[in-house]
């Protein structure tokens, strides 16, 4: 009951997952990233398990479609399931299973995938899409350029939002990026119970942009 934007930035290497829902603490069950290896989410009826199982296939050496493939095998909820990978190179797959909660679906974009479950209707995940236009200006070489990427994945969700997001409504969000290697600047930040998540996720992106500048205080 959830929806999802997972993205990378091909020119720096940024990989990246942001999700927002009307359940709690999101952040702690549905994204993941790997650095080098690609992003994953797995949300409706979530087996977090599934997360370290599509990364692992996708280290080894599987493209994404078939490792997708493999929920089925691994997972006899699978129904129930919606699931998204996108790796650091290569097409990105993802699974909506035909027992989640309508509306649901996903749309895998040659950089991205914006997916969700129990959703107002396809326009949010189309408003999603529409989003991801500031990446292509992304500035890779800027000290806070995971912060920015982190940025626009908040946007992203901020515009599923306007129309219409989880019809629950809201109470938590999550952004996680990681660079081409785990030395690179990372993002890890999440809201876990909140009266309007995104707003508050926006403002913790900032701060850690200006951790990433070097213009914040060591603690």
């Amino acid at each position: 009951m959830t929806f999802t934007v997972l993205a990378r930035h091909p020119q720096s290497g940024l990989l990246g997952a942001a999700t927002a829902s009307r359940s709690l603490a999101v952040g702690n069950a549905v994204p993941a990233v790997r650095a080098g290896v690609g992003a994953v989410a797995s949300q409706a009826w979530t087996n977090r398990a599934l997360r370290g199982l599509l990364l692992d296939a996708t280290d080894a050496g599987a493209d994404a479609q078939a490792a997708i493939d493999r929920i089925a095998e691994w997972d006899t909820g699978a129904p129930l399931r919606q699931a998204l990978l996108l790796p650091a190179r290569g097409a990105g797959a993802a699974h909506t299973g035909t027992e989640t909660t309508p509306w649901t679906g996903h749309l895998v974009l040659e950089d991205a995938i914006v997916a969700g479950n129990l959703l107002a209707g396809p326009g949010v995940l189309e408003a999603m899409r529409d989003a991801l236009a500031p990446l292509s200006t992304l500035d890779a070489h800027a000290p806070d350029a995971a912060a920015r990427f982190a940025g626009v994945l908040v946007g992203v969700l901020a515009a599923g939002e306007v129309a219409g997001g989880d019809v629950r409504g809201r109470q938590s969000a999550a952004v996680l990026v990681a660079g081409a290697t785990e030395a690179d600047g990372t993002v890890d930040l999440r809201v876990d119970d909140h009266a309007d998540p995104l707003d508050d996720l926006a403002r913790l992106v900032d701060l850690r942009a200006a951790d990433l500048r070097g213009t914040v205080t060591a603690r």
